[in-house]
């Protein structure tokens, strides 16, 4: 036999077998046994996981050269009509259109570029809903920030701010940093409050107290969905300046007020609901446990609390929304995600009762705790 057609007769080949089990392979040699090896899973999902970074760095690109204010209203962009307003190569120019076109930001008709109603809704500088704010948070602070999760990880600590130096993340940050912070946090409380105040009725209750209630994005949207609701947002003093601004400009002044201070150290009475917002993540079990304490006791008979997270699964797997998010605590503060059954346990801890969860679909959250005081 020749040289080739003797190794021809030898060489491996990969062959489904005739009533071969699904999912398996069979590795036949010329002369030898065959051999079944269990089929290898596809390996997209991890290059999708590792590339992911790609998409919010094609999104944050695109934001930050204001291409999508640019496109507003509709009129639409050719590559070389960009290129020219944004002083970018041809070829750039070009990718950066294609990339967001392929993540639905933009879709094209007869030749030319236009925002999709997500961006023309979310992504244009001015709009109602605008959700630039955090998109350029996560790109200037937390993409840095997520670069060193392993060091969080090897030493419990913040990666976005300096324990040895501040007493939190929210304590003698730079200005300019903590304006975006909460710019952030504006945009993306908005829409979640929206979806919070379809989920859960609060048509009985009068007097809200947003704790640590930020900029007031969600008394502001809460206001709205309830015409004789009225709201306090209590936090700290430079914070609740900017609560102020934020509720002139959407001129419910007459309905909603301000008051600097320590939550953690007294709370205003006088309100038959409290809200707690993306806030009990920011630290761990014994402040949080406290925490409720001091609402239970401001609060009156009948009142109730509400607790309004991106909530993790009592099994602790997810959702992953959640779950990342606990990470991002990692690198932010001192908390995490908690579950709905420890969010119930510390209130009917702290003197609670009725607990239940209410699911939603929000950004910023998917499901409120509630307890009520008898």
């Amino acid at each position: 036999m020749p040289n080739h057609q003797h190794a021809a007769a030898h060489r491996t080949t990969l062959a489904r077998q005739p009533g071969s089990i699904s999912g398996e392979t069979r590795l036949r040699a010329a002369d030898q046994p065959i051999v079944t090896t269990q089929e290898l899973p596809s390996a997209v999902p991890l290059m999708a996981l590792s590339t992911g970074f790609w998409a919010f760095k094609t999104l944050a690109a695109a934001h930050e050269e204001g291409l999508f204010s640019h496109l507003a209203g509709g009129a639409g962009t050719t590559v070389a009509e960009l290129a020219e307003a944004l002083g970018l190569h041809p070829r750039p120019a070009e990718m950066l259109l294609t990339g967001c076109a392929a993540l639905g930001l933009l879709e094209k008709t007869d030749g030319r570029y236009r925002n999709t109603p997500l961006s023309e809704a979310f992504l244009v500088r001015g709009k109602p809903y605008y959700f630039g704010g955090f998109v350029q948070m996560a790109d200037k602070r937390l993409y840095a920030g997520w670069g060193k999760l392993a060091e969080a990880l090897r030493t419990n600590r913040p990666t976005t701010w300096d324990p040895a130096v501040q007493s939190s993340m929210f304590d003698g940050e730079d200005p300019t940093v903590l304006a975006l912070f909460w710019e952030a946090m504006h945009s993306l409380s908005t829409m979640t409050a929206r979806k919070l105040g379809e989920a859960v009725d609060l048509d009985h209750f009068r007097r809200l107290l947003d704790i640590g209630g930020g900029s007031g994005a969600y008394d502001i949207e809460l206001c709205k969905l309830y015409g004789e609701l009225r709201a306090t947002v209590v936090d700290l003093p430079h914070v609740a300046a900017i609560a102020a601004g934020k509720i002139t400009a959407a001129g419910l002044t007459d309905r909603i007020e301000t008051a600097g201070g320590n939550f953690f150290e007294q709370l205003p009475e006088d309100h038959d609901v409290h809200l707690l917002s993306m806030i009990l993540h920011d630290w761990d079990e014994a402040k949080n446990r406290a925490l409720l304490r001091r609402s239970f006791e401001a609060l009156s008979s009948g009142g109730a609390v509400v607790i309004s997270e991106l909530l993790v699964n009592d099994e602790k797997t997810g959702p992953a929304p959640a779950a990342l998010m606990s990470l991002n605590m990692l690198i932010e503060t001192e908390g995490r995600n908690y579950t709905p059954a420890e969010y119930s346990a510390w209130l009917e801890e702290a003197g609670f009762r009725h607990v239940e969860t209410v699911w939603f679909d929000a950004p910023a959250a998917n499901g409120a705790v509630i307890g009520r005081k008898p």
